[in-house]
């Protein structure tokens, strides 16, 4: 009879682990499409001394010009939209018309290796809540030398 017991008790915990791994994993995913927008599209193609560009699309919401905030070095340095002129982007079927580019000017830095990182601003369904998603990867760049 105590191994009878015993199997009821190990599959009881086993039963209880996975129901466990089931709510943490509910709880993940709703975390991740809370906090994310899996429709954001874009790229960081272009940093120099001058100027720091790429674009930025909502693929749910294409006619909405995408908020961003540009880093270098981890700080932060601007925000901008992105709603500058950039056919190609049209050209490629990602947005219905040719204004979703963007550029920062880069600010003074100093000589050597630097990093470029433009996240987009996204807003929660209820817009209480304000989360930066990172747009493409991020940029190397080197000033001087």
């Amino acid at each position: 009879m105590e191994n009878k017991s015993r199997a009821r008790l190990i599959h009881l915990l086993i039963s209880k682990s996975m129901a466990e791994a089931l709510l943490i994993t509910a709880v993940a995913v709703g975390f991740y499409f809370a906090t994310t927008n899996p429709n954001l599209r874009g790229v960081l193609d272009q940093a120099d001394i001058k100027s720091i560009t790429g674009w930025a699309v909502d693929e749910s919401n294409p006619a909405v010009h995408v908020e961003l905030q540009l880093f270098i070095d981890d700080r932060f340095v601007g925000d901008a939209v992105a709603d500058q002129y950039r056919p190609d982007v049209h050209q490629a079927k990602r947005a219905p018309d040719d204004w979703h580019g963007f550029a920062f000017t880069t600010p003074q830095l100093s000589t050597g290796d630097h990093q470029a990182r433009v996240y987009a601003v996204h807003a929660n369904g209820a817009g209480t809540r304000r989360t930066l998603q990172l747009i493409g990867k991020p940029y190397r760049f080197r000033i001087g030398q």
